[in-house]
């Protein structure tokens, strides 16, 4: 399994390319801009894009969509409860003195669908709560991780999640009710060795945010 983490776009996205080395075949998740640094990967492992993913539609996640989509051809996939958000990213973005381009998406992913790249199964989750209907991709791979080579399972889960806290809930569509309560149930019930791929900043694991996260309970956690 590939996966490759570039820092785009003018709020520095974290854009996660996740493909299978045999097949070649790659999805692109949150593509917040300079797309030029996107395909020259993507031409450097001789990748072929399936689908291109948000993982929610705020501005400076989808801002390299279309040009993407142009240049590779791949459908765009997002949650249908906030798609429409993609066809005024440009117009949002200018309210917060930045800069996005719209898009539409060209069909949807709800929970518990699962996305096929290669030999990597990809399984949604439903996290929103730092926006409408924000979504979180699971699966597992054969990956390289601090120099070790193992079997390891991944959550790329964009802003639901960060470093030590949650993401902002005060934009239309937040909840901190519902991104507390899924955060809690549907991330650190996970196994502590989960490697977490955020929207912004340095990834971490299950493990090391229960050790600093103060969202984290372990009375939220379903019994076993």
């Amino acid at each position: 399994m590939i996966i490759e983490r570039l820092v785009v776009g003018p709020l520095e996205v974290n854009c996660y390319i996740v493909a299978d080395k045999d097949t070649k075949e790659a999805v692109v998740f949150d593509p917040g801009g300079d797309v030029e640094s996107i395909i020259e990967i993507l031409d450097n492992n001789h990748l072929k894009v399936k689908h291109i993913i948000n993982t929610h539609t705020h501005f400076d996640h989808v801002g390299g969509n279309r040009r993407l989509q142009n240049a590779t051809g791949a459908p765009i996939l997002t949650h249908p409860d906030e798609a429409f958000a993609l066809t005024w990213a440009k117009e949002r973005a200018i309210l917060f003195s930045s800069t996005s381009e719209n898009s539409e998406a060209s069909g949807y992913v709800c929970e518990g669908d699962t996305i096929e790249v290669g030999s990597i199964r990809i399984r949604s989750l439903d996290l929103r709560g730092h926006s409408m209907a924000g979504l979180g991709f699971l699966f597992e791979g054969d990956l390289d991780w601090n120099g070790e080579r193992k079997w390891r399972r991944v959550l790329i889960c964009g802003d639901a999640l960060f470093d030590g806290s949650i993401g902002r809930t005060d934009f239309a569509g937040g909840s901190e009710e519902s991104l507390v309560k899924n955060v809690r149930t549907k991330i650190f019930t996970l196994p502590d060795d989960t490697i977490l791929l955020y929207g912004h900043g340095n990834p971490s694991t299950v493990g090391q945010e229960k050790k600093v996260n103060p969202y984290y309970s372990p009375s939220a956690e379903p019994s076993k």
